[in-house]
């Protein structure tokens, strides 16, 4: 009984320090999080830290979840129709912007990063 227990013991020890949360271990977000994506277009989108996006394109509200990687975001956006779907892309940062390389070697429009 004694051995029982103190393998449970172990176990429980070793369960707690392999678990991680996402505000432990830095993502391709978190740089993003909780900020304003601003396109010249006027487009903005938002990166939430609890893990939705929204934001307005063309005067319709951006709805969608994303979940981030060391290097990459992967987003499903259900509204507006236009850009509903899965993306997964890589974020590049400079100078206070954010360009988006997309996995089908495409690129996003370039972003000013406010707040």
């Amino acid at each position: 009984m004694f051995k029982k227990i103190m393998a449970l013991s172990a176990m429980a020890l070793m369960a707690g320090c392999m678990s991680t949360t996402p505000a432990d271990t830095p993502t391709a977000a978190t740089p993003l999080l909780d900020k304003r994506l601003v396109s010249d277009g006027g487009a903005v989108f938002l990166i939430n830290s609890d893990g939705t996006m929204g934001g307005e394109w063309r005067g319709q509200p951006i709805v969608g979840t994303y979940e981030a990687t060391s290097t990459e975001i992967c987003s499903v956006l259900t509204a507006p129709a236009q850009l509903a779907g899965e993306r997964c892309s890589v974020p590049v940062i400079a100078d206070g912007k954010v360009t988006f390389n997309r996995r089908d070697g495409s690129q996003s429009a370039t972003y000013t990063i406010e707040g």
